[in-house]
């Protein structure tokens, strides 16, 4: 039963100590104002907007989703120290150039550098720490076979540059050797800016080989030396299991010896591949996923998680592969937690046509650019920024 007051009914049936029964006034005991103060503070809380979330630990889905342009943009690299990103979009040749812009994506300038030929393929790799310097791919001036097969992702005939920023200087980390069976794709330094680590391909793509459908690769992790000129230095090759494989490495932690990577080296198979780290100075490895596919495994600023893209809970649209969303777990493989839905048939992140989502680059703990492809094959697609709710 509700009690009435001159201001209206009290929820709960609690009396307010304003009301007379019988020519006598009632006090209010120390329970019920208790109870009425807490229910005001339920009330309060369930109306206030949920907080937003200050560490990847708090990060939930569906997180937002905002298009930075769509103008060809792809290959995000954010570099917190000068709040600008990095990216590639093909000219008028078709080949891939590398751009540095502003976060809201004004203020663009190319970078490039006086060696490099406007018809080979240049793209972003990772930035330094610092920002004074930018790893790239750049394709090699002249080589065998067409620029199709260094298109960025693909990596072939192409060396490892470090430029800087006013692309006055730039000095060649790493020279991959000739042939087809060689390709580079994606790298990253540490949060210290001291290591660099990549993946190399070291066997050309096998067609029938489920396990090497994409060609064998290693993980390669180098000292990188700032003076007297950038260099690497006490380079190390690392093949998980010892066994051929395909996989990448997509970023190194701020112990400076565990990395994230994804890999066949168990499943044998490219369209179940897993989610690893491994402790590069133990060789101890520690498997994350199982479900479906898994790659683009990267830590978050923080340490405490990592964001990945995968295809489980991805509906399959007629005619077309599966695509992948975002997810991101604990550092140990725990708690894992859908952030986008492109591709749920119906949701409002769904066009309801195949997007993968792809490599991205923290902002911060809750926020990253990332790469979502609209096409099966190929580089093409478009830069998006993830904030987490």
């Amino acid at each position: 039963m509700s009690a009435r007051s001159e201001g209206g009914s009290i929820p709960g049936g609690i009396e307010p100590p304003s009301l007379e029964r019988r020519g006598q006034r009632r006090e209010a005991s120390p329970m019920r104002s208790a109870i009425a103060v807490i229910l005001a503070l339920c009330a309060v809380a369930a109306s206030a907007p949920a907080a937003a979330p200050t560490g990847s630990e708090d990060c939930r889905g569906p997180a937002a989703l905002t298009d930075f342009g769509s103008d060809g943009r792809i290959g995000a690299k954010w570099n917190g120290a000068t709040k600008t990103i990095a990216y590639g979009r093909t000219g008028a040749s078709g080949h891939f150039h590398a751009f540095i812009a502003d976060v809201d994506g004004g203020n663009e300038r190319r970078v490039a550098f006086a060696a490099w030929r406007d018809d080979r393929h240049q793209f972003p790799a990772a930035w330094h720490p610092g920002g004074e310097y930018l790893a790239m791919l750049v394709e090699k001036s002249e080589h065998e076979r067409s620029s199709a097969d260094a298109i960025p992702g693909y990596g072939a005939y192409t060396d490892y540059w470090l430029v800087s920023r006013d692309g006055l200087r730039a000095w060649k980390l790493y020279a991959l050797p000739d042939g087809y069976d060689h390709a580079i794709t994606h790298a990253a330094f540490s949060p210290d800016g001291t290591k660099f680590v990549w993946t190399e391909r070291v066997r050309a793509p096998r067609l029938f080989d489920l396990n090497l459908f994409a060609g064998a690769y290693v993980f390669k992790i180098a000292d990188f030396v700032a003076t007297p000129e950038p260099h690497l230095a006490n380079t190390r090759a690392i093949v998980p299991g010892g066994v051929e494989q395909g996989g990448e490495v997509e970023a190194i932690a701020a112990d400076n010896k565990t990395i994230a990577f994804y890999s066949t080296y168990v499943t044998k198979n490219l369209f179940a591949s897993r989610i690893y780290t491994m402790n590069v100075d133990s060789g101890e490895i520690r498997e994350l996923t199982s479900e479906s596919f898994a790659q683009a495994p990267n830590f978050t600023p923080d340490g405490k998680s990592i964001v990945y893209m995968t295809g489980a809970g991805a509906d399959i649209n007629f005619l077309q592969l599966q695509g992948a969303d975002w997810w991101v777990m604990n550092v140990d493989g725990s708690d894992k937690r859908r952030l986008t839905f492109m591709n749920q048939r119906g949701h409002s992140q769904s066009v309801d046509r195949f997007r993968l989502a792809g490599s991205l680059s923290f902002i911060s703990d809750t926020a990253f650019f990332g790469d979502v492809m609209t096409r099966s094959l190929g580089l093409v697609g478009k830069i998006v920024r993830v904030d987490c709710r």
